[in-house]
């Protein structure tokens, strides 16, 4: 019986901590944010169940009314980091953090019922990061949680500055040194940032994943992060929305310079460590990505544009009312390998054998070979799909009213 009860004990813990290569263990999938993954799904997909996890209530509701700086107005939103609950999701469990209700949340994949919840004292604005049976996530409170992530038991937390000072912030309090850059794993070291108001110091940390030890704090002036973190090889990339992204040695935590030539808090890093980020200034009149060389040169503008991907040497994006395939690499006039009329997009991703979209009312998906619909659903109540991620078989949606769908294969009899 005592060997028998090892042996569950043991396939629990190795189901928790090892992943698999279609999981969707951190925003954006991966510590590059490429929003791109070998996982295939089975189309048409069927409507597995649907959590109302309340309204998001937005870190920023909006772009700034004027810039009191310079005086200009009719600004972009160069913040909008958390207009929904976004997942992530590995093995059986599928989770997501709450701006509603200041929790971490783990629901079971087959049936959406919850499994286990861990509270925190403030907003929770980005997913949790999963990495060796340990789920990571930042709070508004200033501090970053290490959860066991079958039982949701707290392991340790670190609080990210010296100071516990808090202030009142959209009907919470919130520490002045939150921590709004999704946990991020890179070389087996776990980093994060609290950063609020440029006129307080901010900090970069990079601790061991599964003690929590320390290895850099970097205290850092002049400067608000927030928005994912993400890392080439070598390097940190850390989004500050309104100001360029600004590049850290991933060893030591030292300054490498900013991405000149970009803002907001998209960003993804390509296969060839090449920057995609945009729009460059919230005075932009259109949307704008920016494709950035490793040394911080402009490659390439892709104008009118909010999101995009990029795998194998093929751009997906949505411009002029159209989602386009274009091939990189091939000189300044590059052909189309299809276009093909949608909805703008609010958020896009690529599975093995497709190119996903969300827009307001709905989500759609396009053959990555020939630009062709081959499966669409309709979200309820007309919310925005702002986030979506695919794990094992399942795709899931995250709206503008706080709402998770999943759907899966359907069922024979359907």
């Amino acid at each position: 019986m005592k060997a028998l009860s090892f042996i569950l004990f043991l396939v629990a813990a190795l189901s928790s901590s090892t992943l698999r290569a279609d999981d969707w263990p951190t925003y954006r999938h991966d510590s590059r944010r490429s929003g791109v993954t070998a996982g295939t799904l089975e189309f048409p997909l069927s409507k597995s169940w649907q959590v109302k996890g309340g309204h998001p209530r937005q870190a920023w509701s909006g772009p700034a009314k004027w810039d009191a700086y310079s005086g200009n107005s009719g600004l972009q939103s160069m913040r909008n980091f958390d207009p929904c609950f976004y997942v992530t999701s590995v093995g059986d469990l599928v989770y997501f953090g709450s701006s509603h209700d200041n929790a971490v949340h783990a629901l079971d994949v087959k049936t959406g019922r919850e499994r286990w919840v861990f509270f925190t004292e403030a907003p929770v604005r980005l997913p949790p990061t999963i990495h060796n049976g340990i789920a990571f996530a930042g709070s508004d409170d200033g501090h970053l949680y290490a959860l066991d992530a079958r039982s949701g038991n707290l392991l340790w937390k670190d609080r990210g500055s010296p100071d516990d000072r808090r202030i009142p912030s959209n009907a919470s309090m919130i520490s002045l040194w939150p921590i709004r850059t999704a946990p991020l794993i890179a070389n087996n070291t776990l980093f994060f940032t609290a950063s609020l108001t440029p006129w307080e110091s901010s900090w970069l940390i990079a601790a061991n994943p599964a003690t929590g030890k320390r290895q850099f704090s970097q205290e850092i002036s002049n400067v608000t992060l927030q928005g994912a973190l993400l890392a080439t090889a070598d390097t940190l990339i850390a989004p500050q929305g309104r100001s360029a992204p600004l590049l850290y040695d991933l060893k030591t935590g030292k300054p490498s310079g900013a991405i000149g030539h970009a803002g907001g808090v998209f960003c993804l890093v390509t296969e060839d460590n090449q920057l995609i980020s945009g729009p460059k200034s919230q005075k932009a009149k259109d949307n704008q990505l920016f494709l950035t060389d490793a040394k911080g040169a402009r490659v390439a503008t892709f104008n009118d544009t909010s999101c995009a991907v990029v795998t194998s040497g093929i751009a997906y994006l949505h411009t002029r009312g159209s989602l386009k395939a274009l091939s990189l690499g091939k000189g300044k006039d590059q052909p189309s390998e299809w276009a093909v009329n949608t909805p703008a997009p609010s958020e896009l991703i690529v599975s093995s054998k497709a190119v996903i979209l969300g827009h307001a009312g709905g989500i759609k998906a396009y053959s990555r070979e020939n630009g062709s619909l081959i499966w669409e659903a309709p979200i309820p109540e007309g919310g925005a799909v702002h986030g979506l991620a695919v794990s094992g078989s399942m795709l899931y949606a995250s709206d503008s009213h706080g709402a998770i769908h999943a759907y899966g294969p359907q069922k024979q009899s359907e």
